[in-house]
């Protein structure tokens, strides 16, 4: 007679897995967005109109669309959120700084920058990095 516990059926990590594309997606997102309304600058910064300039305080307004767009968060939230996949797809959550981190980050930006729509997205994946390493580590049992 063999008796059987309920038994968490969920793939190791889902939740990380479901962080790294809603990171992807906010920066892809970020990226189309801010590329439709910058687009006017781009032919400029390709023939080297800020070589040299970022510091300088003319052109603030290319400064600004470069540092909106090319030079910020997009691709590194696009990175992190495929290394979160890649690790959730080895049944790995991320380290236990990555979820506080960005948590921290978009509260910042979220108040530096209120009432703005794209730090609030972030909050998604850090909850979902804090909530799927918090499982994982209960799942884990002490040596």
């Amino acid at each position: 007679m063999s008796t059987t516990t309920a038994q968490d059926t969920t793939e190791p990590a889902t939740l990380t897995k479901w962080g790294g594309w809603s990171c992807v997606a906010i920066g892809l997102g970020h990226s189309a967005v801010g590329a439709s309304m910058t687009w006017r600058h781009w032919a400029g910064w390709m023939a080297g109109d800020l070589h040299w300039g970022l510091g300088s305080p003319e052109m603030p307004e290319s400064k600004l669309a470069f540092w909106a767009v090319p030079g910020s968060f997009a691709l590194p939230m696009v990175l992190l959120g495929l290394m979160a996949v890649a690790q959730a797809s080895e049944g790995r959550t991320l380290p236990r700084h990555v979820g506080p981190a960005l948590l921290a980050w978009a509260v910042f930006g979220a108040y530096v920058c209120f009432p703005t729509f794209g730090f609030f997205l972030a909050f998604v994946p850090a909850a979902l990095f804090l909530l799927d390493g918090r499982r994982s580590r209960r799942a884990v049992p002490a040596p």
